[in-house]
């Protein structure tokens, strides 16, 4: 993991990161507060209204063990002052978080939710779980996030061999 000089550039990374593994949209995750993380069956769940949507979403979070504790990293809890900073200057600061980690590929916070579902997707989660976890109305809009990789296709023909 990258440590930058600037503070802000550490925490960008960490909401970055955390978004990578719930998926949430940027405007979603600024608008996260204590009362969206609630203890379920001994689980820790993130539930908020989409606010492009305005659909409930729901997601189990199991992010401690990846170093990202859902309490701490939506809340801040863990940081003095909170990031007040619109989703066109967060994606201006992640291209230069990019440039200093030596990442070549451009990418911007929509990547993050990209990578969930793809990832998602590709572990064979169901279209209509990927599509509930993103808060989308409508399939076809996850649908895009299902473009089919070849390892994909192999991996579904052999499940479908062993049954």
């Amino acid at each position: 993991q990258v440590k930058f000089e600037n503070p802000r550039y550490d925490r960008i990374r960490d909401i970055f990161l955390f978004c990578c593994y719930t998926g949430l949209r940027y405007s979603d995750f600024v608008n996260l507060n204590e009362k969206n993380i609630v203890k379920m069956d001994g689980k820790l769940w993130l539930i908020f209204d989409s606010v492009k949507t305005g659909t409930e979403v729901k997601s189990v979070q199991e992010l401690k063990a990846q170093g990202y504790d859902a309490v701490i990293v939506a809340t801040g809890a863990n940081k003095p002052g909170t990031l007040k900073l619109d989703n066109s200057s967060v994606n201006k600061e992640l291209i230069r978080i990019g440039k200093l980690a030596k990442i070549s590929k451009h990418f911007s916070f929509h990547s993050a939710r990209h990578t969930n579902a793809t990832l998602l997707i590709y572990k064979g989660a169901n279209i209509t779980t990927v599509q509930k976890l993103l808060g989308h109305k409508n399939l076809a809009t996850t649908q895009i996030y299902g473009e089919v990789m070849g390892s994909t296709i192999i991996r579904d023909l052999k499940k479908c061999q062993k049954r």
